[in-house]
C-alpha cells in the first residue's frame, strides 16, 4: 500500500485543525405557526410593525391561490399572531407566487408588500398574473403590472440607484425576465422584457461587475443591468451551462437558487448557486474574471440535493460568509432531507475551505436567515418542505455565548 504524502498528511492536519477550532453553532427551535402552513412557498420578513421583530408576509395556497397574510412574531417566540392583508386581489381572484418580496415602495418609513393575483402554480400557470403592492397602513392596492404567466421569482431592489424600489420577476411558462423600474408609487415603466429559452427559477440580484447598479442573476443567467433608465440592452451571460442546458420544460429542468453576496471583498457581488430540483447536487459560488468580462471561475463548496433552500451570511460571526443549503423536505426521502451549514475557513492557499454542521435531516424549503430579535446574530426560519404544515424559527446563540 502506498505511503500518503507529506503534503497530503499536512493538507489532513490544517483541514483538522479547521474542524477542531470551528464550533458547531447552537440553535434553540421555537415554532411561529403549528399545522395551518399550507404551502407556503412565498414568503418574505421584514419589521412589519417596527417592534424591532422580524416578522413575516406569506401567500397562503400558492399550489392553488389563497390570502395575503402578514405574522406579527411575539416576544419569547411563541405563536405569531395572523394579520389578513387581503382575501383576494382587487378583481376578486387569489393570490399566488413562488416568491414574495417586501420594502418601502413609497418611502414613507414603513414596510410595503407585492402582491400577486394569480390562480396558482398548479391552478393556472400559463395565465396571466397581475401584480399589486399593498401599502402600509391600511393595505390599500396599487397597480405595478400584469405578467404573462406565474412568476417564480420576485426582487424588490432600487435596481438603478435613483432611491426607489423597482420589480425583476422570472416567470416559468413564458420564460421570461421583466425588470419593471418604479417611476412614482403609482407609475410603473417596464424597461425590459427579455426572453431565455431555458429561465426557469432561481433570481437574484448583485452589482456582478461591480460597476455600481445591481444586475440580476436568474437560473445561473446574468442580466447585465444597463443603467440609467434601465430602458437599454440588458446583455444575458450564461454562468456555467452545467445549471440551465436542459431541453426540458417542466419542473425539474434548469431548476436553481441563486444568491448574489460579494465572498472576496472585491467590491464585486459573487454568485451562488444550487439546483433547487432533481438534475444536480452541486452547491458553488463563481467568481466573474475582472480580466475576462464574462468568464466565470468556479468554486465548489459541497454537495446537497432537491437544494430549495440557500442563503448567505456570517453565521458564526467571525469576519466571513457561510451558505446554509436546505433539501426540500418533500421530495421523497423522510428524514433523508439535510439542511447543510456550510462554515467557511481559510485553506492553506488562503481561499475557503468548509465544514459541514447538519442542522437537520428533515428538510428546509425556501427558508431564511436574519436577524429577529436584533441582537448581531443571523438566525434561521425554516419551512420543512413545499407540503409543509408548520413554520418554525431557529435563533442563533452565537452571541449569547
Amino acid at each position: 500500500m502506498k505511503k500518503p504524502s507529506f503534503t497530503v498528511i499536512l493538507a489532513f492536519g490544517m483541514f483538522l485543525s479547521f474542524q477542531l477550532s470551528h464550533a458547531q453553532i447552537d440553535f434553540s427551535k421555537h415554532v411561529l405557526v403549528n399545522g395551518t402552513a399550507d404551502k407556503w412557498w412565498a414568503r418574505s420578513h421584514a419589521d412589519v410593525n417596527n417592534d424591532g421583530l422580524l416578522d413575516f408576509f406569506v401567500i397562503h395556497n400558492n399550489a392553488n391561490g389563497g390570502a395575503l397574510l402578514w405574522y406579527e412574531t411575539v416576544p419569547g417566540f411563541g405563536e405569531s399572531k395572523k394579520h389578513l392583508i387581503a382575501e383576494t386581489g382587487p378583481e376578486g381572484k387569489k393570490f399566488a407566487a413562488g416568491d414574495l418580496a417586501s420594502g418601502d415602495i413609497d418611502n414613507d418609513g414603513d414596510i410595503d408588500v407585492l402582491g400577486p393575483v394569480s390562480p396558482g402554480e398548479w391552478g393556472g400557470s400559463s395565465e396571466p398574473l397581475t401584480l399589486y403592492w399593498y401599502e402600509n397602513p391600511g393595505w390599500e392596492a396599487h397597480k405595478i403590472a400584469v405578467f404573462p404567466s406565474f412568476v417564480k421569482d420576485f426582487d424588490l431592489e432600487d435596481l438603478n440607484g435613483d432611491g426607489k424600489l423597482d420589480v425583476a420577476g422570472t416567470t416559468h411558462h413564458s420564460r421570461r425576465l421583466f425588470v419593471y423600474r418604479q417611476d412614482n408609487p403609482d407609475s410603473w415603466s417596464k424597461a425590459t422584457e427579455v426572453y431565455v429559452e431555458h429561465l426557469h427559477e432561481g433570481q437574484h440580484v448583485g452589482d456582478v461587475d461591480g460597476d455600481g447598479d445591481l444586475d440580476v442573476v436568474s437560473t445561473a443567467f446574468w442580466f447585465k443591468n444597463p443603467g440609467g433608465d434601465m430602458t437599454g440592452v440588458w446583455s444575458v451571460k450564461s454562468i456555467d451551462p452545467y445549471w440551465n442546458s436542459d431541453d426540458g420544460y417542466d419542473w425539474i429542468h434548469n431548476s436553481t437558487k441563486i444568491f448574489c453576496a460579494d465572498i472576496d471583498g472585491d467590491q464585486r457581488d459573487e454568485v451562488f448557486i444550487s439546483c433547487s430540483e432533481k438534475f444536480r447536487t452541486r452547491v458553488a459560488w463563481y467568481d466573474l474574471d475582472p480580466d475576462c468580462g464574462d468568464q466565470w471561475v468556479k468554486h465548489e463548496i459541497g454537495t446537497n440535493a432537491f437544494a430549495h433552500t440557500l442563503q448567505v451570511g456570517d453565521m458564526d460571526n467571525d469576519g466571513d460568509l457561510d451558505v446554509l443549503s436546505g433539501n426540500n423536505g418533500d421530495q421523497g426521502y423522510p428524514e433523508t432531507s439535510p439542511v447543510i451549514l456550510f462554515l467557511q475557513g481559510e485553506g492553506e492557499s488562503g481561499g475557503p475551505i468548509w465544514q459541514e454542521q447538519i442542522l437537520t435531516m428533515e428538510g428546509a424549503y425556501n427558508s431564511y436567515i436574519g436577524d429577529v430579535e436584533g441582537d448581531g446574530d443571523l438566525d434561521f426560519f425554516r419551512y420543512a418542505g413545499h407540503e409543509g404544515k408548520s413554520y418554525e424559527l431557529w435563533l442563533n446563540k452565537t452571541v449569547d455565548k
